[in-house]
């Protein structure tokens, strides 16, 4: 029986996009990096920065660091201000709790960063655990989806995000993955190993079914 979902945070709860792009152009300015190309701004949405930063501009682990820093400064301060709620998601956050789901956030985020933005958009009561990036920005995906479960201590889950960070995250955490169209990662008209979405609402005829019958949602 599935007794807890987990969501990422960046492109499944809320579009964060602007915020994260404008975390960018700031980090860029303040280290005086070369300005990458609009379109590559969208790889920033959901992988830990550092790591983008590292690959993307070519940086040394230690810029990168410094990088990812300047990055989750103007999170604190601007971008957790810079996001909208997907539709129906509140609504489908309010069911799941009264059918008896435990709610966790499993993000890469900045955990401070996570939580003010939840709060900031009133979703921060819906949920029983939110687990973000540590302070030395080692986590992986995996380690903060198991974070989640262990202090929910939920014994079986699914991960609900937007891109292969999330799936393979799921995976290596042994859990059941859904992913949403309608973020950053992945596109409408393409296949892929597990159930998905194209709207927040249809989460609820995947997993109230699911918590009934105890189906497969794996696809």
């Amino acid at each position: 029986m599935m007794d807890a979902i987990i969501f990422d945070l960046d492109g499944t709860l809320l579009d964060t996009s602007a915020g994260i792009f404008h975390s960018v152009r700031y980090a860029e300015k303040e280290l005086g990096l070369t300005p990458i190309p609009e379109a590559d701004l969208k790889k920033f949405v959901g992988p830990p920065p550092k790591e983008m930063y590292r690959k993307i501009y070519g940086l040394n682990e230690q810029t990168a660091l410094a990088a990812a820093k300047k990055h989750r400064e103007y999170g604190a301060s601007r971008a957790v201000y810079e996001a909208k709620v997907y539709d129906g998601m509140e609504e489908v956050l309010c069911r799941l709790r009264r059918e008896g789901f435990k709610l966790g956030v499993a993000t890469l985020k900045k955990q401070s960063i996570a939580e003010a933005v939840l709060k900031n958009f009133s979703l921060y009561a819906y949920f029983d655990q939110i687990v973000g990036m540590d302070e030395d920005e080692s986590y992986t995906k995996c380690m903060t989806i198991q974070k989640a479960m262990k202090n929910m201590s939920a014994q079986k889950a699914v991960v609900v995000g937007d891109s292969l960070y999330d799936f393979t995250g799921a995976q290596e955490a042994g859990t059941a993955f859904i992913g949403v169209l309608y973020g950053f990662g992945f596109k409408e008209g393409k296949s892929y190993p597990f159930k998905s979405i194209s709207m927040p609402v249809e989460l609820l005829a995947l997993l109230i079914p699911e918590k009934e019958t105890s189906g497969e949602i794996y696809g």
